[in-house]
């Protein structure tokens, strides 16, 4: 369930909104806001409920500050607004704003605004996900065919060394099958690493990612 943030600092709105969203989306309220940007930055939603007249900070500021972090550039963000004047649009849409809607909510539009404004950042995050995943793929094939090469060679003087040391003790022979276990596991990277189908990541140290080679 996709969570939409409120910062309103009506709490007769709060519930309003509340109301009408529930059941099909987690809903989280802010009354101001400083609150308001906490709250979305902490645990950025997958869109944002903005009134226009706030205490401390009016939702143009708040707006401005959301699209200048990383973290919630993307979320989209729907104005409210109590007057449907052109110069307050104007001024929504220059901050940052997605959409807007008038006050007082009719249901089936609010709904209607906040499933295509998600469904149109669903669409852009999978359109990046695949542009990822093309750029992985022409990397992954390039670096392969670069390991190969040596690969082969490897498993050329390997084979040489088993063959000079036919005869060699049973210490060397496991060392040599060590070797020849290792350049296999290689040889199966690079396998993946030709045929990748997804990108597939894992936490590797604090918020760094990395690509797990098991699951591609």
């Amino acid at each position: 369930m996709e969570k939409i943030l409120v910062i309103e600092d009506s709490k007769v709105v709060q519930a309003q909104l509340t109301d009408m969203l529930a059941g099909k989306y987690e809903v989280a309220c802010a009354d101001n806001g400083v609150l308001g940007i906490e709250a979305a930055t902490g645990n950025p939603p997958g869109l944002i409920l903005l009134d226009i007249r706030l205490p401390k900070m009016d939702g143009y500021q708040v707006c401005q500050l959301l699209k200048s972090y990383e973290t919630t550039m993307q979320v989209p963000i729907i104005f409210i607004t109590a007057m449907d004047a052109a110069e307050e649009k104007v001024r929504g849409f220059e901050a940052g704003a997605a959409d807007y809607i008038v006050k007082p909510f009719y249901p089936a539009e609010l709904l209607a605004r906040v499933e295509v404004h998600l469904a149109s950042r669903r669409a852009r995050e999978q359109a990046i996900e695949l542009e990822r995943l093309t750029l992985f793929k022409e990397m992954a094939v390039a670096l392969s065919h670069e390991i190969n090469n040596p690969l082969t060679a490897a498993y050329g003087y390997l084979h040489l060394l088993e063959h000079d040391n036919a005869e060699a003790g049973a210490r060397t022979r496991e060392r040599l099958g060590a070797i020849h276990t290792e350049l296999e596991r290689i040889r199966e990277i690079v396998g993946k690493l030709s045929h990748p189908s997804r990108v597939a990541r894992t936490s590797y140290s604090h918020d760094t990612l990395m690509i797990d080679l098991e699951k591609i």
